[in-house]
């Protein structure tokens, strides 16, 4: 019973700490919030390969943070046209890699029918939710940044 409860405890302070605040105990400020997610979607692009173009952001968005109050996120999306020279497995399995050694859990997804869209998503590490989808037409990645302290409407005069 003592065992089920320490896990139990350790596993909510692990998922609030994930939520909004960096490793020493910190909040996350915006603008680490904002970078580590540009980061983790330029390098896994540069992972892949080829001409990638900016589909949206880095934008600010309200999320909640383990508090209740409001806090900042930002999503930020890159896009390529086409598979540019391995297949989207090879692709997919270089991406997994990456993310799985920057400490993000990852699940790889098929969906149905004769031409399955294909990718693999993740969170946790310096993220909240990425996601690489390999479709043969287009190759796009997704990246939420964890909930930061921070304001929205002030976050998006700045920009």
């Amino acid at each position: 019973m003592t065992t089920t409860v320490a896990l139990v405890l350790v596993g909510a302070s692990l998922a609030l700490t994930a939520c909004g605040n960096d490793p020493a105990g910190r909040a996350m400020t915006p603008e680490r919030a904002r970078d580590a997610v540009v980061d983790l979607v330029e390098e896994s692009t540069e992972a892949v390969g080829g001409d990638w173009v900016l589909y949206r952001g880095p934008d600010a968005e309200v999320c909640e943070q383990p508090d209740g109050r409001d806090g900042a996120r930002f999503v930020y999306i890159l896009e390529r046209e086409g598979v540019d020279g391995t297949a989207p497995a090879a692709d997919i399995s270089t991406v997994e890699e990456l993310w799985e050694g920057k400490g993000i859990t990852t699940e790889r997804f098929v969906s149905g029918g004769v031409d399955p869209l294909t990718g693999v998503r993740g969170g946790g590490g310096p993220v909240n939710t990425i996601g690489f989808n390999a479709y043969p037409q287009r190759y796009s990645v997704t990246g939420v940044s964890t909930c930061s302290d921070g304001d929205v409407a002030e976050l998006r005069q700045a920009e």
